[in-house]
């Protein structure tokens, strides 16, 4: 199930992205080969980025690709960096179910509020939080239950 989740949201992501490009390259282009721009581009341009962003934060942890660092944790032996391990995914885990937990008033605030430049309500920026928080809880829950049975990752 999480393998089709990864798939699918990194499709997401890989469209997004590609939005996001085409977008900035059509506004740049405009604006300096026809002096003219889009008025819309930079509201879609930040709703694209906040949407990626969040999303890719779910792969970063299914991929183990976030940074960390690691010059104390070396010197631990290896049932302590395991159980370190572990606490500090449990800490992360609360921390994105806090944050999107808190973040549905936020959304639930922004409803009837829309863009400036385009017929959208903010809503469909601000539900990254929730998502994006849920989707990266879900990651950091099936790590953690790796780590309980033994796997290695």
């Amino acid at each position: 199930m999480l393998r089709l989740l990864d798939r699918l949201v990194g499709f997401v992501v890989g469209a997004v992205a590609l939005a996001l490009i085409a977008t900035a390259f059509g506004q740049v282009v405009a604006r300096y080969v026809f002096s003219q721009s889009f008025v819309w581009v930079l509201e879609v341009d930040v709703l694209l980025m906040v949407w990626l962003a969040l999303l890719s934060g779910y792969l970063g942890v299914r991929r183990h690709g976030h940074m960390a660092t690691d010059f104390l944790i070396v010197r631990l032996g290896e049932a302590a960096r395991r159980r370190l391990a572990f606490a500090v995914h449990l800490l992360c885990a609360l921390l994105v179910a806090v944050i999107g937990w808190n973040s549905l008033a936020v959304v639930d605030a922004m409803r009837g509020m829309y863009f400036v430049s385009i017929p959208l309500e903010q809503t469909a920026l601000y539900m990254s939080l929730p998502v994006g928080m849920a989707l990266m809880l879900v990651a950091l829950v099936a790590e953690m239950r790796a780590m309980i049975g033994g796997e290695r990752r």
